[in-house]
């Protein structure tokens, strides 16, 4: 065998290698991420000036920014990323909490269509308010992703997370397929983001 085919024998061995090792580096990522996400919790005796819920997926991270505004956690609710065709009875019967506090301490965006979409639309309601500290209700697995890109809109403000656990659990995603669909979705938007 001549001297330029074991070189080139070579270089083609140390291709594979490396994809090799770049996918294992991208599946430890992964696990991490999951598991960090999985576990994460939130401050029980948080207080902010406002509560921030995104929407997606279900009324769970809705009902959770209800309670925590009944609770007098903040002064008001804002719903960021609200589709244009629900209206306030649709996402009262969906999250549920007493007309009384829907009334007096909720918002409604409809604007935001994404993170980013959510980002500008919360940072234009809490700076109309004079709002210092809000609490940002979303999904455990979205949560990572949702601070960056709050925090790059809004990086005077303090961010309090406070993670629900929806549809997609990142505990189950080895027994879940859909799970694993939408955290591996949300882990690469989230390596994405951190890479801007």
């Amino acid at each position: 065998m001549s001297g330029e085919r074991r070189l080139r024998k070579r270089r083609f061995g140390i291709v594979p290698a490396m994809v090799l090792a770049a996918l294992c580096v991208a599946a430890v990522d992964f696990i991490l991420f999951a598991n960090r996400v999985a576990s994460a919790t939130h401050d029980e005796g948080a207080r902010a000036d406002g509560i921030v819920a995104l929407t997606g997926g279900s009324g769970i991270r809705i009902a959770a920014g209800v309670e925590l505004v009944a609770e007098g956690r903040g002064q008001r609710l804002l719903i960021s990323g609200v589709n244009p065709d629900v209206t306030r009875q649709e996402l009262i019967n969906l999250a549920g909490g007493s007309e009384e506090v829907w009334a007096c301490c909720v918002d409604i965006g409809y604007m935001a269509e994404s993170t980013k979409g959510n980002a500008e639309e919360t940072a234009a309601w809490a700076y109309e308010r004079d709002y210092e500290r809000l609490i940002i209700v979303t999904s455990d697995y979205h949560m990572p992703r949702s601070l960056i890109v709050l925090q790059k809109t809004m990086p005077d403000m303090e961010l309090i997370p406070w993670p629900v656990r929806t549809v997609n659990d990142p505990s189950s995603i080895w027994t879940d397929p859909n799970s694993f669909r939408g955290v591996l979705t949300e882990w690469l938007k989230w390596r994405v983001t951190t890479l801007e």
